[in-house]
């Protein structure tokens, strides 16, 4: 439950940064725990639409990611700012 609710949290940061009914979708599938397939999806769509993440959030996403035992290459092609 606590992975569900931070991930629903990060997910929410990006509200104004990509697609309203793409951040539902994520939101969604985290509540049907579907953890990882809303961290995998949520790094591809960060990806495509080049959304510079700050450290952050970047930290966070890796935090998520390595609690959820996913590998390095969910997460290492995204773009950060290092201010």
């Amino acid at each position: 439950m606590e992975i569900e609710k931070r991930l629903i949290e990060l997910i929410n940061n990006f509200n104004g940064r990509l697609a309203g009914e793409d951040i539902q979708e994520y939101i969604s599938l985290a509540e049907h725990n579907e953890c990882v397939v809303a961290l995998e999806n949520l790094c591809t769509q960060l990806y495509e639409y080049d959304v510079v993440l700050a450290s952050e959030e970047l930290t966070n996403i890796q935090a998520l990611a390595h609690e959820m035992n996913l590998e390095a290459d969910t997460w290492a092609f995204l773009k950060y700012s290092n201010s």
